[in-house]
C-alpha cells in the first residue's frame, strides 16, 4: 500500500501487545496507545478482540494483515489455554512438533480466525496480506511474501517467482536464509557488516523488498537499538535508501507485565514502544 508521505513509515504489528487483544475494550486501547507513541500504521491478525467489533481498529490505519499463528480449535479461552499448555507440556519434553503453545490460545479458532480474517479483508479492502507461504489465495497486488529459510528456495528462486508472480517481499533479520548461499551472479562484491546485510542487499536490489520488519535476533538488539547503534539501527538506515520499501514493521513485543490488562506498568509498556520509535526515526 502506497502513502504520499516519505517511506518508509513506523508501524507497530498489534500482536507485539497479545494480551491486550483479547477483548474489543482493550484491544481499541492498545490501538489508541500505540498511535500515541508515534505509529500511524499497523498489522493485525485475527485477535479475539476483533471477534465481534472490527471498528476497535478505528484508530489507527490498518495496512497489513497476517494470520493467526497456530490457533487452536477452541473459541472458548479456558479451552485454548488448556490445548496451549499441553503443547507447551510436549515442547518441554522435547516434542516440537505439534503446536498450538499457550501464546496461541489468546487467539480465537481456527474456524473463527478463517471467517475474521476474510473480514478484515473485505473491510480493509487497501491491506495487503503478510504470507509465511507461496499461495495463490490472495490476489499478487494484496500480497507480500515473507522470506525465511522454511520456504526452501534459493534467493534467485524467491526474485523471481517475486517478479513472476508479480507480489513483493518482506525482508526479516531473524529469518534469515542459510548462509553461504546467498549471492546472485552479477552482485558488487562489498564487506558486509553481518550476514544480515548480504542477504538484505541481495532482496533489496531486487525493488521487490516493500516492508522490512524489525525484528531482533537477540535481546541485547533492543538495546543496542535505543542507544542508536547495532543491527536493528543499521538496518533502518539501509531500508531507508531503498525507494520500494514503504514500511518498517516493529515487531517487538511489549513486555508482558505491560500487556496484563489495567497493569500499572502499560504506560511503561508504550514509553518503551515509543523509544524504540524514536529511535528507528533517528536511524
Amino acid at each position: 500500500m502506497k502513502n504520499p508521505e516519505t517511506p518508509p513509515h513506523l508501524e507497530y504489528n498489534l500482536a507485539g501487545g497479545l494480551l491486550l487483544t483479547c477483548t474489543s475494550k482493550d484491544l481499541e486501547k492498545l490501538c489508541a496507545e500505540v498511535k500515541a507513541a508515534g505509529y500511524e500504521y499497523a498489522c493485525v491478525l485475527p485477535f479475539r478482540g476483533l471477534a465481534n467489533k472490527l471498528d476497535s481498529l478505528s484508530q489507527i490505519t490498518v495496512v497489513h494483515l497476517e494470520d493467526a499463528w497456530n490457533p487452536t480449535p477452541y473459541d472458548s479461552l479456558p479451552l485454548a489455554v488448556l490445548a496451549g499448555l499441553i503443547g507447551y507440556a510436549r515442547r518441554l519434553g522435547g516434542n516440537k512438533t505439534h503446536p498450538p503453545i499457550l501464546q496461541d490460545a489468546f487467539f480465537p479458532g481456527k474456524a473463527t480466525c478463517e471467517k475474521l480474517l476474510k473480514e478484515l479483508m473485505t473491510t480493509f479492502s487497501e491491506t495487503t496480506f503478510i504470507s509465511h507461504k507461496v499461495t495463490t489465495a490472495w490476489p499478487p497486488n494484496r500480497l507480500l511474501l515473507e522470506i525465511h529459510q522454511g520456504l526452501n528456495l534459493t534467493p534467485a528462486e524467491i526474485l523471481d517467482l517475486a517478479e513472476r508472480e508479480g507480489f513483493g517481499l518482506v525482508f526479516d533479520p531473524s529469518h534469515l536464509l542459510p548462509s553461504g548461499k546467498t549471492s546472485l551472479p552479477g552482485q558488487p562484491v562489498s564487506q558486509p557488516r553481518g550476514e544480515w546485510e548480504t542477504q538484505f542487499n541481495v532482496f533489496s536490489r531486487s525493488g521487490k523488498v516493500e516492508v522490512v520488519d524489525i525484528n531482533p535476533p537477540k535481546k541485547e538488539d533492543v538495546s543496542d537499538l535505543l542507544k542508536g547503534r547495532g543491527l536493528l539501527a543499521e538496518l533502518a538506515a539501509a531500508a531507508k535508501e531503498i525507494p520500494s520499501i514503504d514500511f518498517l514493521r516493529v515487531e517487538v513485543m511489549m513486555p508482558i507485565s505491560s500487556q496484563i490488562p489495567l497493569s500499572p506498568n502499560q504506560k511503561q509498556g508504550f514509553k518503551f514502544l515509543k523509544e524504540i520509535g524514536e529511535a528507528l526515526r533517528a536511524a
